[in-house]
Order: structure tokens, then sequence, then C-alpha cells
């Protein structure tokens, strides 16, 4: 009854001043802290508060607290940090930048050297589109706007296609929820690529490689024939757009991707996990440029014998 006087605001207060307890000797000698006559009243009130406390929904949406303070506290604040902790702990929706940058954080916790090996494999390849431009097209200061333009996109596209062949084949270290999520899904250990430490059997390599190669050949139809279109677009060589060009570029990109890249970057990443295995960092690095670039140019050479076979070139 007392902590109900208290959280009462002044004017409530002073009306119902009565009501309040007080201490009161009684004629027999002994201590009462309620006169008789307002034991009553007092009761009547309390119920009344404690139904308007639990049936009033407009009280409480105008912040109006009908509990007593020591229980009010603890009453209000259950439901609200209920309620706080239910939309907490629902995940936002997963966003294509958001699961990329999830994926960037789990790789770097399995593999330390994934952003150098990342980076080394964007600029090597920058370098030699470039480079090769440059042998092709002549002096860069004496190229038209088509011709900048077609550098560009065969630039945007040789980084996409590097980052998705880097980034799909590298270990991932998941966290608790992510791997609990997995293993509901799936009782079998993810691998990353063909010539992962771990204890694979030869089944799961071997599908490991074919899917691989699926997810890649459909990457690289699309970009293939994307850049492609885009060349002939801004070189003004719309009427070598058709749908047998097209179907061309889509098939070579597939290829190129399915089977050349993906074989050439799984073999890359075995050699790599050896060498970090038994070289010092500095010197595993080094053979590792090395190692990317050998494999570029080999690309490239590869994908000239794929464009003649497929009639693209």
């Amino acid at each position: 009854r007392l902590d109900v006087a208290r959280t009462r605001r002044p004017q409530v207060r002073a009306k119902y001043s009565a009501l309040i307890p007080r201490a009161v000797v009684t004629r027999s000698g002994h201590t009462s802290m309620t006169p008789p006559n307002e034991k009553c009243v007092l009761a009547k009130h309390l119920q009344s508060r404690v139904r308007l406390a639990t049936g009033a929904g407009a009280h409480q949406r105008r912040g109006v607290s009908l509990l007593p303070r020591s229980t009010a506290g603890g009453a209000s604040a259950a439901p609200s940090s209920g309620d706080d902790a239910g939309v907490a702990s629902t995940p936002p929706p997963p966003g294509l930048v958001k699961g990329f940058v999830r994926g960037l954080r789990g790789r770097m916790a399995a593999d330390a050297n994934f952003p150098f090996k990342l980076g080394a494999e964007v600029t090597l390849d920058e370098f030699m589109t470039v480079l090769v431009n440059v042998g092709v097209r002549g002096d860069p200061t004496g190229w038209l706007l088509g011709d900048k333009l077609q550098v560009l996109c065969q630039m945007l596209t040789a980084a996409v296609n590097d980052v998705i062949l880097v980034y799909c084949l590298a270990p991932v270290k998941d966290d608790g929820s992510a791997a609990a999520a997995k293993k509901e899904k799936s009782a079998e250990p993810e691998i990353a690529h063909v010539f992962q430490e771990g204890d694979f059997t030869t089944g799961q390599r071997i599908r490991c490689y074919l899917d691989k190669g699926k997810f890649y050949a459909g990457v690289g139809a699309l970009s293939c024939t994307v850049s492609m279109f885009l060349a002939l677009a801004l070189s003004g060589q719309m009427q070598k757009i058709t749908p047998e060009y097209l179907f061309r570029a889509l098939m070579t990109g597939a290829l190129h991707m399915g089977i050349s890249a993906n074989t050439r970057y799984q073999i890359v990443n075995g050699i790599e996990r050896v060498l970090f295995s038994v070289l010092p960092n500095n010197v595993a690095k080094a053979a590792s440029v090395v190692t990317r670039l050998l494999n570029n140019l080999l690309g490239a050479r590869l994908w000239i014998v794929m464009t003649t076979v497929t009639g693209l070139a």
C-alpha cells in the first residue's frame, strides 16, 4: 500500500491523502497502521486501481503506470524486453552485399592470406588485359572513345570473373549459427575446392569439381555474352549482334569458365596449399604470384583456342 501511494501523482496523492495509512494507537494500547473506519475504503480503492491497471489499455498507451513502483518496473519492463529480444533475434533479410562481406570474413578467418590471393589475382589479370589491348590497339593515347569503352568493359568482366573464381574456391570458417544451419541441411561437410585439406572422400572431391564446373559455366556464359554484346554495341557494330553470334559467345564463356578456369584454379589452390604449408610466408606469397601469373598466361592461350573452336574469333 505504501508503494501504491508513492506512485500516484501529486494531485492524486492530495485527493486521497486521507487514505494514506498512518500509525494509530487504539484504546487497547495496540498500534494499527490504518484506522478501522478507513480500512474498507482503502481496500475498495486498491481493488478499483488493480482493475484499471489490468484492463485499461488506454491508460497504458498514454504512458500512465497504474502499478506500484516496486512491481511496475519489472512488470512493464518484462514484456517490452521480451518483445525487443524477439525483434532483435530475428535476422534481417540477407542481402547480397551483407552476404558477401560475411563470406569475406569467414574466408579470412579460415585463411589469413586470402586477401593477398584475391588482390594478386585481380591485379595480374587487369594488368594482362591492358597489356594485350595495348599490343592489339597500339598507343592508348590514340584510342577512340569506343576503344576505351571496350577495354573498360573487358577489365570489368575480368575483375568480376576473378573475384568469383577466387572467392568461391576459398575455404570458409563459419560461425556457430551458420554451421548449425548447414548441419541441418546436410550432414556432409562442405568442401571448397578439390585439394582442400580435410577428411573428404574421393567422391566428395569429384562432386565438388563437377558442382563448381556447373556454377562457373553459368557465370561464364552470362559474363561472356554480356561482354561481347557491349563490345559490339560500343564499337558501332550492331549488325554483328545476331542470335547465332550470341549463342557462340554463350558457349565459349561456358566452356572457358566451366572447364578451363575451373580446372586451372582448382590446381592453383592445390599448389598454394603446399606452398604456404612448407615455405616461409613471404616466399610462399612470391611463389603464389608466379603461379597465378603462369595460370593467367595459360588461360589466355586456352581462350584463343576456344574462340577458334566455337567460331567466336
